[in-house]
């Protein structure tokens, strides 16, 4: 199996961290007790769920409960990896799963319920995930995805297609409650040192992060996998718009790029801002 760098460390599907309990070290899966499909799962929004996590905390899911929600990336151009990422008009959030080509299965605009008892609700350098087992025996977080075998035990279609229109947000409005969503930001161009550059590393598979600077001030991070398919390909050197998933790193804020055709640049750059040359 090819193992590859995630686009950004948070998402990994399996994640490994300093993480250290004052109690018990904690060993638990949910692949022994898979849901069976109950279409009688209360449904909860995905801010109503985020908010039974407390940072740095494992959550164990034991009630009956369902997201339903719309996948806005997948890992069709492999700049997210073995996860997916959905959203109701509530929030968003990242659900790991321990499988490949997720897109043939998931595509974006496909709303799907995900039934949430026995899986575990944590988080990596403060993003949020569901995953499906989580182990701290060693003194370190290790998380694995909703095994490929049991995805139709807790994954189902519920509609195709459905349309799904970025959250256009200034940079004074990104928050982690965006974290996950499909947003939109706009007069941001790559700084000018980063126009030089590639997304990332693709002959060395090596992940890396381009600064995007607002206009009007303040800066959002690129964060692209060195196994992006777009890898590879020329930082654009104008000013515009961009749409991707709003992630954070500890408290630096990110966005992941789900494809070129996200960009927008078009426009004349920024004049007269000393700082956009940074």
């Amino acid at each position: 199996m090819k193992i590859k760098t995630t686009v950004t460390t948070f998402i990994a599907s399996i994640a490994i961290v300093v993480f250290f309990f004052s109690a018990a070290c904690l060993k638990q899966s949910a692949y022994a007790q898979p849901v069976s499909g109950n279409d009688t799962d209360s449904i909860i929004s995905i801010r109503a769920f985020r908010k039974l996590h407390s940072i740095g905390n494992v959550e164990s899911i034991t009630k009956s409960m369902a997201l339903e929600a719309t996948i806005v990336a997948n890992d069709e151009h492999d700049n997210l990896y073995k996860s997916i990422s959905i959203q109701d008009t509530s929030g968003g959030i990242i659900i790991s799963i321990d499988g490949s080509s997720l897109y043939q299965t998931y595509p974006v605009g496909t709303t799907i319920r995900i039934h949430l008892q026995n899986l575990f609700l944590t988080d990596y350098r403060r993003m949020l995930q569901v995953v499906a087992s989580v182990d701290t025996s060693s003194g370190q977080l290790v998380t694995t995805g909703i095994p490929a075998s049991l995805l139709s035990k807790y994954i189902k279609v519920v509609k195709e297609n459905t349309n799904v229109i970025p959250l256009l947000v200034s940079y004074k409005n990104l928050a982690d409650s965006l974290q996950g969503r499909l947003i939109k930001i706009s007069n941001v161009e790559f700084s000018a040192a980063d126009t030089n550059l590639t997304y990332a590393d693709k002959k060395n598979k090596i992940g890396a992060s381009r600064s995007l600077k607002f206009c009007t001030g303040g800066t959002i991070y690129l964060r692209t996998s060195g196994y992006a398919d777009f890898a590879g390909i020329s930082i654009p050197k104008n000013n515009g718009d961009i749409v991707g998933i709003y992630s954070v790193y500890n408290y630096e804020k990110q966005l992941l790029l789900r494809d070129t055709s996200d960009i927008l640049f078009r426009g004349k750059r920024c004049t007269g801002a000393a700082w956009l040359k940074n």
